[in-house]
């Protein structure tokens, strides 16, 4: 055997879906994929899996099994919230062989500096890996580390900016420096370990965030993806443009506008 086919990584056989999912967010899926490789991973989710609120804001709901992950990111080739995101990288990351579990957690408001008065509804991915834990996620709108987060205190950082898990109670919280916005830690949200869930549970959940009074995302448009260096957040008002730290605004001024930037650049 000559030496590139021993390096070369071994290939399986992939189902429909996520040889669609491969293609959209522009990463092999059909090889094994280490620890080592998850950056790269949770990079391509980012940057082609925006986080966008439509479905929330029409009440569509679904069982969660791969029909709805078919429908959403192959067939609508939308993007969803933190339960659609997180729910398709736990299936993918379950399926290439990692040890993994959904979570719920609570996001702190940051402008009124509470919990959320919607309680654990966001939802994040559990990954065990050589007797260590950490959260990914790609679903907490553009606050996205790009990277595992050990449970271990480790400050991690990427191009978002610097992120670490540490205790509070008897669970964790997520703490963020984003880049461009933040002079010092701030709280993202508290989880314990022993929340996990199913994917079917992640229905009531749903529910939550589509009909509380309190859900910052059923009210208005929301679309915001990371992109290599920055992020974009799309609303019915403005376009808002991060690059390289720095951060610029163009307003809406039509639904025409709305429709293309929404098509250019999500």
């Amino acid at each position: 055997m000559c030496d590139n086919e021993k390096t070369k990584k071994e290939e399986f056989p992939l189902s429909s879906l996520i040889k669609e999912i491969a293609v959209r967010i522009k990463y092999p899926l059909g090889h094994v994929i280490s620890f080592d490789d998850l950056p790269a991973l949770l990079e391509a989710f980012a940057y082609h899996l925006p986080f966008d609120n439509q479905a929330v804001l029409s009440k569509r709901t679904a069982p969660f099994n791969q029909s709805r992950l078919e429908q959403t990111f192959v067939t609508d080739q939308t993007g969803g919230v933190c339960y659609d995101l997180n729910y398709l990288l736990y299936e993918v990351l379950r399926i290439k062989g990692f040890d993994v579990s959904l979570v719920k957690a609570t996001v702190f408001d940051q402008e009124n500096e509470v919990w959320s008065a919607t309680g654990p509804t966001h939802v994040a991915v559990l990954l065990r890996h050589q007797e260590n834990m950490y959260v990914v996620d790609t679903g907490f709108g553009v606050n996205l580390a790009l990277r595992p987060i050990p449970l271990t205190g480790e400050t991690i950082s990427s191009a978002s900016g610097s992120f670490r898990i540490a205790p509070n109670g008897a669970g964790y919280q997520l703490e963020m420096l984003r880049t461009g916005q933040d002079d010092k830690f701030v709280i993202g949200y508290h989880f314990y370990t022993q929340q996990t869930l199913r994917p079917e549970q992640l229905a009531e959940i749903e529910h939550v965030i589509q009909d509380h009074p309190a859900s910052p995302f059923n009210k208005r448009s929301l679309l915001a993806i990371r992109t290599p260096d920055g992020h974009r957040i799309l609303t019915q008002q403005a376009l808002t443009t991060w690059t390289d730290g720095k951060k610029t605004i163009r307003p809406v001024t039509s639904d025409d506008q709305y429709a293309a930037w929404k098509h250019e650049f999500f």
